[in-house]
């Protein structure tokens, strides 16, 4: 028993940080920032929605750094429309070179994870959305 008393004394001893359970929570869990005009967000925003049929929306400040080890969806939501939105981290890639998503069409949606360095891997890309520095 002095064993088990004594795990039990090291689990309760664990804590973990806000950021630690972020990491650890799945995407589809999260709530997504629906974006209607453009904004500055949260470095470690990782489900974002573009949501305007005729202006344009630039996003900044999501981090491929800060959202190591875990996977970003963003997709224009809009009803139609071709404006160009954009989406610009403020540290890391998307592809390991650029920076900046555009998506220019309703339905379009980028998926990618990214690496302990924040450069980022793209598991889908829905549409043509461009990438470029």
């Amino acid at each position: 028993n002095d064993a088990k008393a004594q795990k039990l004394a090291e689990i309760a001893a664990t804590s973990v940080t806000e950021l630690e359970i972020s990491k650890a929570a799945d995407a589809s869990v999260i709530a997504p920032a629906v974006i209607t005009a453009t904004a500055a967000i949260g470095a470690t925003t990782r489900c974002i929605k573009l949501a305007h049929n005729s202006v344009v929306i630039a996003v900044t400040g999501p981090s491929g750094v800060h959202l190591a080890g875990q996977t970003m969806f963003i997709t224009n939501v809009s009803g139609s429309g071709t404006t160009a939105h954009t989406v610009t981290l403020s540290a890391g890639t998307f592809d390991g070179t650029n920076n900046i998503a555009t998506l220019n069409a309703p339905g379009e949606t980028l998926h990618v994870w990214f690496d302990s360095a924040g450069a980022g891997t793209i598991i889908a890309n829905v549409g043509s959305v461009g990438l470029s520095t």
